[in-house]
């Protein structure tokens, strides 16, 4: 009942914050009054919040309109470690983790509430994530312990592969508006809370004591904690998009 309660009243600050911004920004009109007499099926749109991610992607999105309250959207995105500006760059043979890469795709159904009518307006939505990084994972490992010194004989170099793999489903709110300098441009600001379910795979590591330099990222995205894991899962964001 506790979870049940803190996420209701989490949902409904959430709702509360993006209402008052969307409104600050461009109140958003009861009806879309696009150049054309034809209301637009379709908006294309990038997510710029998802290149500050831990675990950052170039995401876009497609939203498809299917009646006059409901919409799909469906969206996908890939990083490396060069394009993520929490890790160092690839060519550093010394860190912990080498050869990063991460894709993320979310399938997502919106309703619009009455008064509005899609793509544009305030919406309810239900979304499914999965997000799979890969790594390198590089290190040392003593083998041979001396009983009397108690040293290594000698170290051995290994790197092998790696795997997270998460997914999530969470019931989002948010508001979607025309842009005042035209308004077949619109900004999509949005948050919600979920469930999020993790696992990590990695091959058996070699035996002996294991030393690892820096992970090379300021956070760790093969964090140690226990794996499979569930935990909450909260999702934001703001796109930009044009309509069609």
């Amino acid at each position: 009942m506790r979870l049940v309660y803190t996420l209701s009243i989490s949902g409904l600050l959430w709702f509360g914050w993006l209402q008052a911004l969307a409104q600050w920004v461009s109140p958003a009109p009861t009806t879309y009054t696009p150049t054309s007499n034809t209301l637009p099926k379709w908006v294309v749109k990038f997510a710029p919040l998802s290149l500050l991610d831990p675990s950052g992607t170039v995401q876009f999105a497609l939203e498809r309109t299917i009646g006059h309250q409901q919409s799909l959207q469906f969206e996908a995105g890939y990083g490396s470690q060069r394009t993520n500006i929490w890790q160092q760059p690839d060519n550093n043979h010394y860190t912990r983790y080498s050869q990063y890469e991460v894709w993320r795709g979310r399938a997502e159904w919106r309703y619009y509430w009455r008064r509005f009518q899609a793509p544009i307006g305030s919406y309810l939505a239900l979304e499914g994530l999965y997000k799979q990084e890969n790594a390198f994972e590089n290190g040392t490992v003593g083998v041979g312990v001396n009983e009397q010194t108690g040293q290594y004989q000698y170290y051995q170099l290994y790197s092998l592969p790696l795997s997270k793999h998460v997914w999530a489903f969470t019931v989002k709110v948010g508001r979607q508006f025309p842009l005042p300098f035209n308004n077949r441009f619109v900004a999509d600001f949005y948050g919600g809370l979920g469930i999020r379910h993790r696992t990590i795979t990695r091959p058996d590591r070699p035996e002996g004591y294991l030393f690892y330099s820096s992970s090379g990222s300021l956070i760790d995205p093969f964090s140690t904690a226990s794996s499979p894991y569930s935990f909450l899962n909260v999702s934001y964001g703001v796109k930009v998009g044009y309509t069609f």
